[in-house]
């Protein structure tokens, strides 16, 4: 009999690689035939009237018609319901309310997964939930989680180093992050394992993509420029990026972080949720980033890309550690712009990082089957 697995990570923010990343973990390991739940943040200490009440009314049409009217309020209502449709039609969610709820999630848990996204950035947030603090006696694992920076902040290295002895099985995204947790916790198995969104192959992903509902004409040949960062030369970055390869359009999906982002020109789409994400990436001539996700989006679809760096590497909490991590693993250090040189400009052969891929593909999965069923 195959096991339940309860899935715990970030979902259901305006950013796509959240919920890219949480939907190919989920997807991943329900195809593989094991029961599969993602499990919503809950606080036991919360837990009352209130939440009896609305451990009833998640079940009716009440509960339904409540965050679709909260969401129709947001400025971006439209992509937020088309993302919370591809979130109930693809994701099978649990919500905990009560005790007795609780109970019954630990007494049909076999395996508690932690997956990926920056779930362990305590410089951003640091969350008990998140390190599965609620597992009870329940085998307890990670995959692909992130620290998203080099190290712990000194104030919560202590419970941080608690709760990860308590796990069977660690693998983080990045080698900064393997490394961090060998030093904190000075255990030696520390796995570096892909993304949960290479887990996925291209064919995954554009079956994905025919779950899009775009709105407006897209253009046969043009740039898709999605950043998260706020740097005043990205513009003009995307502009000299644009004058290299000779391709005229610009399209851009503005980022929850950056969402007023615009260069002279350019199409600009608000309404784009997961699959028109992975629609957009797959029809481009060229993708144009700083995101980790659209990145490995864009490596797993052999999509030509440049690079962009959000951070300075001097600041204390820089992400580009994993942007360094991904091009490095790929063998594509040379789609970071730089105005030295222009390389980022000219077409790839995905070749050998497809040769990577598949090899740290099959690593990745036998290390996560042998997690859960160890």
């Amino acid at each position: 009999m195959k096991k339940n697995i309860g899935i715990v990570t970030w979902l259901g923010s305006g950013n796509y690689g959240t919920n890219l990343q949480a939907f190919a973990l989920y997807k991943f390991i329900s195809n593989h035939g094991y029961g599969c739940k993602y499990i919503t943040e809950f606080n036991d200490k919360k837990w009352g009237l209130k939440s009896f009440i609305r451990s009833i009314i998640r079940h009716s049409n009440i509960w339904e018609w409540k965050e679709q009217c909260k969401i129709k309020k947001l400025k971006d209502a439209r992509k937020y319901l088309k993302l919370r449709s591809f979130l109930n039609d693809n994701i099978n969610m649990e919500y905990i309310d009560t005790p007795w709820q609780y109970r019954r999630l630990l007494a049909e848990a076999d395996v508690f997964c932690v997956g990926s996204d920056q779930v362990w950035n305590a410089y951003y947030h640091f969350n008990p939930f998140f390190f599965l603090n609620f597992a009870g006696d329940v085998k307890r694992i990670s995959y692909a989680s992130s620290i998203g920076t080099k190290d712990f902040p000194i104030e919560y290295q202590e419970p941080i180093k608690h709760l990860l002895n308590h796990f069977s099985h660690i693998s983080l995204r990045e080698l900064t992050g393997c490394q961090a947790v060998e030093n904190l916790t000075g255990h030696k198995n520390i796995k570096k394992v892909l993304d949960p969104t290479f887990l996925l192959s291209a064919s995954d992903w554009k079956e994905v993509s025919k779950q899009s509902q775009i709105e407006i004409d897209i253009p046969d040949d043009y740039i898709l420029v999605y950043l998260i960062g706020d740097n005043k030369n990205y513009a003009n970055q995307v502009n000299s990026l644009k004058q290299k390869t000779g391709i005229k359009n610009i399209l851009v999906i503005p980022s929850a972080e950056n969402a007023d982002f615009q260069i002279d020109g350019a199409i600009v789409y608000h309404e784009a949720a997961v699959a028109e994400f992975i629609y957009l990436i797959a029809h481009a001539s060229w993708v144009c980033t700083d995101s980790f996700h659209a990145t490995a989006i864009s490596i797993n679809l052999s999509k030509h890309f440049t690079e962009f760096l959000r951070f300075k590497d001097s600041d204390r909490g820089s992400q580009n550690s994993r942007i360094y991590d991904v091009l490095e693993t790929f063998k594509l250090q040379n789609r970071l712009y730089n105005e030295m040189q222009d390389m980022w400009s000219k077409p790839i052969d995905f070749k050998e990082s497809h040769a990577i891929l598949n090899r740290l593909r099959i690593d990745s999965t036998d290390w996560l089957i042998n997690a859960i069923e160890a």
